[in-house]
C-alpha cells in the first residue's frame, strides 16, 4: 500500500469529480477525527492552508457547520462558490487532501476479497472496516455502484495474485 501524494490526490479527485456528481465523502476516505468535528472552521486548526476570508465564505455557504457535510457536498459545489477564487479553491483541496486517508491501494476490483484481506490491505481492524464499509466508506474501491461493498465469494476466499 503506497501513500498518495498530493498531486495524485488532487488529479484522481478531480477526475473522479467529473465523471459525475458524487458527494466527495463518496471518492475520499476522510479521517475519523475530522469525520466528528461538529463546526468547521479551518482557521482554527493548525498550519491550514486556508485565508480567514475563504473559510467565512466557506462557512457562509454551508447550512449545516459540521465536516461531514462539508464533505457530503460535490467539489463543483465549491468550485461554482461565490467569492472563494481559484486559490482558495486549490487550498481547499490541500485541507481535503491533509484530512483525507490518502492511499493507493494494491486491489484488483475484478477480484473478490474477504473482510480479513480487507482488513490487511487498508491496515485496519476487521470490525472496524466492516462498519467504515457499511457507512459507504471507500467507494471506487470497495463500494461497487450500488453502495454494496464487495463481500467474498462463496467457496472463493482466496485472491489471485
Amino acid at each position: 500500500m503506497n501513500e498518495m501524494n498530493y498531486e495524485q490526490f488532487r488529479a484522481h479527485l478531480k477526475k473522479a469529480s467529473r465523471k459525475r456528481n458524487v458527494p466527495l465523502i463518496k471518492i475520499v476516505a476522510f479521517q475519523e477525527k475530522y469525520m466528528k468535528i461538529e463546526e468547521v472552521q479551518f482557521y482554527d486548526v493548525e498550519q491550514n492552508h486556508m485565508s480567514v476570508r475563504a473559510c467565512n465564505t466557506l462557512w457562509m455557504h454551508l447550512e449545516n457547520k459540521s465536516f461531514r457535510n462539508m464533505v457530503s457536498q460535490h467539489l463543483q459545489f465549491y468550485r461554482d462558490m461565490e467569492n472563494l477564487g481559484r486559490h482558495s479553491f486549490e487550498n481547499l483541496i490541500k485541507e481535503l487532501y491533509d484530512t483525507s486517508v490518502p492511499v493507493l491501494l494494491d486491489y484488483n476490483p475484478a477480484h473478490y476479497y474477504t473482510s480479513g484481506q480487507l482488513a490487511e490491505i487498508l491496515v485496519m481492524d476487521e470490525e472496524r472496516l466492516i462498519e467504515q464499509l457499511e457507512m459507504g466508506r471507500f467507494k471506487g474501491a470497495f463500494i461497487n455502484e450500488d453502495g454494496k461493498w464487495l463481500k467474498p465469494k462463496p467457496d472463493a476466499m482466496v485472491v489471485e495474485s
